[in-house]
């Protein structure tokens, strides 16, 4: 679906420097090597890389037209067109809320500390089993693909809209002011869900005062006759959404939509009863962990606002499974694994921590925790907090890597563990070479850290067998 140059301009307010040998393009893109014969190439400035550097070789690929905010040399376009604006980051923005306004589906944006990915892969399953207007959505559903939830990754989400597609599901990420409320702006949601507040990107957001303002920019900015999906277990979700005016749907505790009857299903999932005010039905996730309980009843809220029937949610939730590296299960050697390594924060690792208490284990719980990232000045006291919340969590070993590992087991140690429970790794393969000494079948492992963290290379040690 390509773009002319009229609506280039109309989405951009940009002004043709250039006018190029053609009228019409193709997709937008953000890196020259994905430039394909007549691409619209939009040059963005990172903190590594400034894409003006790479104009000449999108124009050599094909680049039919390329987006700039600065002067540069005409030689370099060849037969390019040229459009100057004042900010591509905006405009490539601007672009993708173009196409959301143009082509109308309705959109389904989600936002939180924790929680987002999942929640997001469950209401996409939900809406592939689901219909709206008497149209089945199974085909017609976009989604945010891996973690393409910031000021680029967004709109290139949006840009692959098509006519096709009826419902789109986003994720809005941030870690400093104003970027959800930018996103926002960019997706024009007409449902949203705020999972949680909580000590996340604490460098950039500075509290939690600072994570409440910049998460509460989606309820904002959510179309009047729009919904909102409430966790009312959350109470600064609870206050953000008092100042939203339309509909809202609250899960929960003591939520319009809550869950009763929670049983741990071996050791992969959780089986419950979902209410939905007068109607209910039994549901079994393929998720461990009360934290995951919680996203489903916030799927479910965030489908249902959206004008989904229950049977389609119950079809989904169970359809549903986790994603890469999100408490994700897996086996070595007779012992369970429960991969969460993708990220971390505070809240994140405490309910990791409690989901493998829960875990229905014959031999012994073991955590395998790395930093914690982005919390700034309170990244020492977190760490801290972190070791005393694994000394509650039913813990036979703890294992600890990284530059915080002391903190989070002076943590451990004021909670009552024991000195020969807590080893301190040097590296990933120094882990790797611990556990396989001692994991024994039976056993279950959690691996968690932030994303600069890998924790997964543990793992990826142990089964390549170089420990």
């Amino acid at each position: 679906m390509g773009w002319s140059k009229t609506e280039i301009l109309a989405a951009t307010g940009g002004k043709i420097v250039r006018p190029g040998k053609t009228a019409r393009f193709g997709e937008v893109v953000t890196d020259s090597n994905k430039v394909k014969n007549g691409s619209v190439f939009v040059a963005l400035k990172g903190e590594r890389h400034d894409g003006h550097r790479f104009i000449a070789d999108a124009a050599r690929r094909g680049a039919a037209c390329v987006i700039v905010d600065r002067a540069l040399p005409v030689k370099q376009f060849g037969k390019t067109a040229v459009v100057r604006v004042s900010d591509t980051l905006r405009a490539l923005g601007d672009l993708a809320h173009y196409r959301r306004e143009r082509l109308g589906p309705k959109v389904l944006a989600i936002t939180g500390s924790n929680g987002k990915t999942t929640t997001k892969e469950m209401v996409a399953a939900i809406l592939q089993e689901a219909s709206l207007g008497g149209t089945s959505l199974r085909g017609r559903v976009l989604k945010t693909e891996g973690n393409f939830n910031n000021l680029v990754g967004l709109p290139l989400t949006i840009l692959r809209l098509r006519k096709k597609h009826h419902v789109a599901v986003v994720e809005l990420g941030t870690n400093r002011p104003g970027e959800i409320q930018r996103l926002a702006e960019i997706a024009d949601p007409d449902c949203a869900i705020i999972t949680s507040v909580a000590a996340a990107h604490l460098e950039g957001l500075h509290s939690l005062a600072g994570v409440a303002r910049e998460k509460g920019a989606l309820y904002r900015n959510v179309r009047s006759s729009g919904t909102i999906a409430v966790n009312v277990d959350d109470a600064r979700v609870k206050k953000l959404a008092a100042k939203f005016k339309g509909k809202k749907i609250t899960y929960g505790k003591r939520g319009w939509l809550c869950a009763r009857s929670i049983r741990r299903c071996a050791a992969s999932g959780t089986a419950f009863t979902l209410h939905a005010g007068r109607a209910r039905c039994r549901v079994r996730l393929n998720y461990l962990g009360g934290h995951n309980t919680s996203n489903a009843l916030g799927a479910a809220a965030l489908a249902l606002g959206a004008g989904v029937k229950l049977p389609a949610v119950r079809r989904g939730l169970e359809k549903a499974k986790p994603f890469s590296m999100r408490m994700q299960i897996e086996a070595w050697r007779g012992a369970g694994i429960i991969n969460d390594a993708y990220n971390a924060n505070p809240a994140s690792m405490k309910a990791a921590l409690r989901a493998l208490a829960e875990v229905n284990c014959r031999g012994k719980r073991i955590a395998v925790l790395g930093d914690m990232f982005e919390l700034g000045r309170h990244s020492a006291k977190e760490h801290r907090s972190l070791g005393r919340a694994a000394s509650t969590a039913a813990l036979d070993r703890l294992y600890l890597l990284g530059a915080q590992a002391a903190a989070v087991r002076r943590g451990a140690l004021e909670g009552g563990m024991r000195p020969e429970q807590i080893i301190i790794g040097r590296d990933h393969t120094d882990l790797a070479l611990q556990l396989r000494q001692r994991v024994k079948r039976g056993d279950w492992l959690l691996l968690k850290g932030s994303r600069g963290m890998k924790m997964e290379r543990v793992l990826e040690t142990l089964r390549r067998g170089r420990a």
